[in-house]
């Protein structure tokens, strides 16, 4: 019994070490915190209000830096985007991230513009690189961050 109880324990530990090596979590500790809970993008304000002139809008993945915070005690966070300051809605914003490995390929998958084979490729994701998932698409594709551009790949060639 005691060798069955072992034999399942080792094997339950297997599991968890492939699950770990599916996704990566990450948390920024630099502050920068990642757009998420939208659909497309956030509004970068020109002060904390949801009535205030929008400077720019931020996509759905891309990373803010936060300038000064009032422990998420405000509803809105003072942030730089790309040179950028201004507010933007807490609750929009999250300093953890999912990263995927770029697995099964012989060097490289797509970065695509739509979850389509027949999409236009955005850039090139060599294998072994890590990409910053921010949702699932259509047709089997993961909507990701990579090197400055958010666009589609094959989940199949994520790990």
């Amino acid at each position: 019994m005691k060798k069955i109880i072992s034999i399942i324990m080792l094997f339950s530990m297997f599991l968890i070490c492939e699950a770990a090596f599916a996704a990566t979590g990450v948390t920024n500790t630099e502050g920068g915190m990642y757009v998420v809970n939208c659909e497309e993008y956030i509004s970068l304000r020109s002060y904390p209000s949801t009535e205030a002139p929008v400077i720019t809008t931020i996509p759905l993945g891309d990373m803010v830096y936060v300038l000064d915070d009032s422990d998420g005690m405000a509803a809105f966070a003072h942030v730089n985007y790309r040179g950028r300051t201004g507010y933007a809605l807490y609750s929009y914003l999250s300093p953890h991230a999912t990263l995927y490995k770029v697995i099964n390929c012989r060097q490289w998958v797509s970065l695509r513009s739509s979850p389509s084979t027949s999409a236009s490729v955005l850039r090139e994701v060599p294998l072994g690189q890590y990409v910053r998932f921010v949702r699932t698409a259509q047709n089997g594709f993961y909507y990701v961050y990579y090197d400055g551009a958010l666009g589609y790949v094959l989940a199949d060639y994520l790990g």
